[in-house]
């Protein structure tokens, strides 16, 4: 049976266009009301990277947050909203990337993803320690921004709920599956399916296209999308900015291992028309690694030729030293030249670039990439 994802046009914040978009979507699906039932605790998350302003695009919208607060206060359901941010304190990054100040206005309490509890999971990796608050709550209510990422292409629905792994705990997860991404993208699908949102809203009003997800350019897309299956929404999302599931390293590991629809033959979207919302020439980052697939002696020789890597512009670095203590492989180090990264160690997991609060690291390609993309 075809997993169902509501697609609405929306293409500015105001708020009684955004509130009408995200209803619709929702009652596109049933409303509300199938997903969220009276007296139940709610955890909403968004996502909240890093402390940057709404206009930026690297937070989900507070308007987009208050429309979903409404619609499950009007289920007569209690919310709470929750995150942890990659980069900075969860207060200081919700005030500057507007919800704190929505939340305060709702009465809705911002809750630290951090007491953490293990999970067991039936998949390859058989426990996950994930922020209790997550398991304590009758429900949780997914809001992603659609973004590139350097490792992942894009992210979305899947990875969002990446956050419900507390702090430095995440780090820990790009140190365990190492050089191996394809391990990662199904750590993340396992994770997405054992959290098991009763409901995800993309905000794919502004997303961000280019050097994503902290410090790319916003992108009018021009939509909202919803559905249960994040796995789903992410595939509909690619192909919003015309990406197909096989480019996508999560879509790819969860075809793989069977966790929710991996195509868009196994999605059925209601709602308006995807080539009526579809943007052209959408820029990603540049595309994945090709050498993991090679034999291991020739891994070694070929690992910085055929790899996109984290690049740093000196000129625009400041050394505040947040890559270097974020690295899970201690690969950045510093001199009076500037800061330097060691590719004999570095795993190609992009923290660096995520969390880079100037936009000073971006991805990069090795030279046999270049020469083959000419």
């Amino acid at each position: 049976m075809a997993e169902t994802v509501s697609l609405v046009q929306c293409v500015e914040y105001d708020r009684k266009r955004t509130f009408a978009a995200v209803k619709r979507a929702i009652d596109l699906l049933g409303g509300m009301d199938a997903f969220i039932k009276p007296g139940q605790k709610v955890l909403l998350k968004p996502n909240l990277l890093k402390a940057s302003p709404p206009e930026a695009a690297v937070t989900t919208h507070p308007e987009v947050l208050r429309s979903v607060i409404r619609l499950v206060r009007s289920a007569r359901a209690d919310a709470i909203a929750g995150d942890s941010p990659g980069l900075g304190e969860l207060r200081r990054v919700a005030e500057k990337s507007g919800i704190l100040a929505v939340l305060d206005e709702e009465d809705v309490p911002l809750v630290e993803l951090n007491e953490t509890v293990t999970i067991r999971s039936s998949g390859r990796f058989q426990r996950f320690e994930v922020a209790r608050i997550a398991r304590e709550v009758d429900a949780i209510i997914n809001l992603p921004k659609l973004k590139t990422h350097g490792m992942t292409v894009l992210t979305g629905a899947v990875k969002n709920l990446f956050g419900c792994i507390p702090g430095k705990r995440k780090v820990q997860w790009h140190f365990n599956t190492g050089v191996d991404h394809g391990a990662f993208a199904l750590m993340l699908v396992e994770l997405a399916a054992v959290l098991k949102p009763s409901l995800t809203i993309m905000d794919a009003i502004v997303g961000m296209e280019g050097n994503g997800p902290g410090s790319g350019e916003p992108r009018t897309i021009g939509a909202v999308l919803a559905g249960v299956d994040p796995v789903a929404l992410d595939v509909v999302a690619g192909a919003l900015v015309g990406v197909a599931p096989v480019n996508l390293p999560v879509i790819a590991a969860a075809a793989k291992a069977r966790i929710g629809a991996s195509s868009l033959n196994e999605v059925r979207i209601v709602g308006d028309p995807l080539a009526s919302v579809a943007v052209a020439d959408f820029r990603l980052p540049p595309r994945e690694h090709t050498e993991w697939t090679l034999p291991e002696w020739a891994r070694r020789q070929l690992k910085d030729a055929l790899t996109t890597r984290p690049i740093i512009d000196q000129h625009s670095c400041i050394r505040c030293g947040i890559c270097q203590n974020d690295c899970p492989q201690q690969a950045i180090s510093s001199s009076s030249r500037g800061l330097s990264i060691d590719y004999r160690r570095c795993i190609r997991c992009f923290c660096c670039q995520e969390f880079c609060p100037q936009g000073a690291i971006t991805v990069g390609k090795g030279w046999a990439l270049r020469l083959f993309g000419r």
